[in-house]
């Protein structure tokens, strides 16, 4: 009899459309980590630092699933489609609130799919350029620019990328006319910068960083909030231009209708895992710095960046490829 009446309760639960209560053990078996990117940038990095110790905060092994392609919508839809049930996350990033302008029919709703659960991590882009560039300072670079409209060339992995994002932002509240030449690889895109062939890029500071230390790229500013410590003479854009801010974030979601104790679980853990001294070390050494925001704040800063993106792409016309 016990077990028809929780076969009953179990049946009324899905037939009225209402979540499943958690498992009592949760987590008991591993969660799968979606990273809508492949293995080796700065996304896939800090997900890999940070699950590292909220596994072992949770108890089982936090799996790192990456799936790249359609500029993180391939991975964001296998996310999205999942059971609501804990074991499936996604990292989610600026593509995840620039996505709804650049595509007009994506097969997922971008706040009503998902559920935040917790910040993960950020960091600024670096604009870079070749030493042999005339301009070697940020004010040197917008005189140059101005002086040269429309001949001054940046670099980008595609069209709608956050590096491309970034730089029509610039070009907005600078009234810079500037050329965007987008690549298929990051291979070909460093080897042009540092040849001269174009002229800068937006780029993470983990995969600069010993390339401006050779000297083959020169760091001219930071792209978010204010200055970094691992290079304290590289000026902030919006030293420049007050209220420029374009970061990479990074935050933990889930499917929609994971039940709220599983989410507050989650929650917690990432909360504690990023406050760890040793994660926040690692995070460090990369250029990355820990993101400690709620599953609600973290809902604030998607529904923000989806105004505030939405209203660059329009006005730059940018259309996805």
């Amino acid at each position: 009899m016990k077990l028809l009446s929780a076969l009953a309760t179990t049946c009324v639960a899905v037939a009225c459309g209402g979540a499943l209560p958690a498992h009592a053990a949760y987590p008991d078996h591993p969660i799968r980590f979606i990273v809508p990117f492949p293995p080796g940038g700065s996304t896939d990095v800090a997900a890999r630092i940070v699950c590292e110790r909220a596994q072992k905060i949770l108890g089982q092994p936090i799996v790192i699933y990456n799936q790249g392609g359609g500029g993180a919508i391939v991975g964001s839809t296998t996310a999205a489609q999942a059971a609501p049930d804990g074991y499936t996350l996604l990292l989610v990033q600026p593509s995840h609130a620039s996505n709804p302008s650049l595509i007009r029919q994506l097969p997922y709703d971008t706040e009503k799919a998902f559920v935040p659960i917790s910040g993960l991590a950020w960091h600024p882009g670096l604009l870079v350029a070749s030493p042999s560039k005339p301009y070697k300072t940020f004010a040197e670079f917008i005189a140059y620019t101005k002086a040269h409209p429309g001949k001054v060339s940046y670099a980008t992995a595609g069209v709608g990328t956050f590096p491309h994002l970034t730089m029509a932002l610039l070009s907005e509240v600078g009234g810079l006319s500037m050329v965007h030449v987008p690549y298929k690889g990051a291979g070909p895109t460093k080897t042009d910068l540092i040849a001269g062939r174009v002229d800068v890029k937006v780029d993470a500071y983990a995969t600069s960083i010993g390339l401006i230390q050779k000297g083959e790229l020169r760091a001219l500013a930071v792209t978010g909030k204010g200055r970094i410590p691992q290079l304290p003479d590289v000026p902030a854009v919006e030293e420049t231009y007050p209220g420029f801010e374009s970061s990479i974030w990074m935050g933990v979601a889930a499917p929609a209708g994971v039940p709220p104790d599983v989410v507050k679980k989650l929650g917690q853990a990432f909360a504690e895992a990023i406050k760890d001294p040793a994660v926040v070390h690692s995070l460090d050494t990369q250029g990355i710095y820990p993101l400690a925001l709620s599953g609600p704040q973290l809902g604030d800063l998607i529904h923000s960046e989806i105004g505030k993106w939405a209203k660059t792409i329009e006005d730059a016309g940018i259309v996805a490829q």
